[in-house]
């Protein structure tokens, strides 16, 4: 089996027999559902498109308190020196916990799908494949926070102060498509292209383009990448 499918595998039933994790999990689902639950019932309005785009929120603080621990804590226990002595890649590394924190991703994801479901079945005008289109930006963009995530625990050994950076960095990406009302239309148009927003808004109206798909998928391989060379430049550090 490939090196970084089985530190995906143990990385993620590790995360599964964590509370911590049931606790983040869980925060987002209370959270969403409480914003979908007020939007249907208070305001009337049983839609997708604004569940979506307040998940990609919370995108922002859940899934750097997903990653923020993935290189730290190897570092701060000792595994990470013992990993980098097996005939391992570091990129082997990096994209297995990736891909494990990619697998809490989906799972999360995977539990609220209730809303779709109850926007069928109480809503009006349902689009199955706005919905597909929809979950399938969530995880292209969270493919790309996930990698800064783990990026951004590569540079430190405190968690707090990797969830801060995980934050940070995220955060710059996020805010490229909301600066329209403090900087010029020009400005704010070459801009726009680079933030999240930008390539998730014909996901969440059904529309698949290529171009949004290369765009999270080039953001997520930097990063990544990275990652990968952050450990690289600590490893031959030691060495000296």
């Amino acid at each position: 089996m490939n090196p970084a499918l089985t530190i995906a595998r143990k990385e993620y039933q590790l995360a599964m027999r964590n509370l911590s994790t049931y606790i983040v999990l869980g925060i987002f689902l209370i959270f969403t559902g409480f914003y979908f639950g007020n939007t249907a019932f208070k305001v009337g309005l049983a839609e997708l498109r604004g569940i979506f785009g307040f998940m990609h929120t919370l995108f922002l603080f859940f899934i750097p308190a997903l990653t923020m621990g993935s290189i730290t804590r190897e570092r701060h226990s000792g595994t990470l020196e013992l990993i980098s002595t097996l005939p391992i890649r570091r990129g082997h590394i990096i994209w297995g916990k990736f891909l494990a924190a990619f697998g809490l991703l989906k799972t999360v994801l995977l539990l609220s799908l209730v809303y779709p479901v109850l926007v069928l079945l109480f809503g009006s005008g349902f689009d199955i494949g706005a919905a597909i289109s929809g979950y399938l930006g969530l995880l292209c963009a969270g493919a790309a926070y996930i990698a800064i995530g783990i990026f951004a625990s590569s540079l430190s050994d405190n968690q707090v102060l990797a969830f801060i950076l995980g934050l940070a960095i995220s955060a710059v990406f996020y805010l490229l498509g909301h600066l329209g009302s403090i900087l010029s239309s020009t400005l704010f148009t070459r801009l726009e292209f680079f933030g999240f927003d930008y390539h998730l808004q014909s996901f969440f109206k059904g529309v698949i383009d290529t171009r949004d798909l290369l765009y999270f998928a080039v953001v997520a391989y930097i990063f990544a990448l990275l990652a990968q060379m952050r450990l690289q430049a600590q490893n031959l550090a030691q060495e000296k």
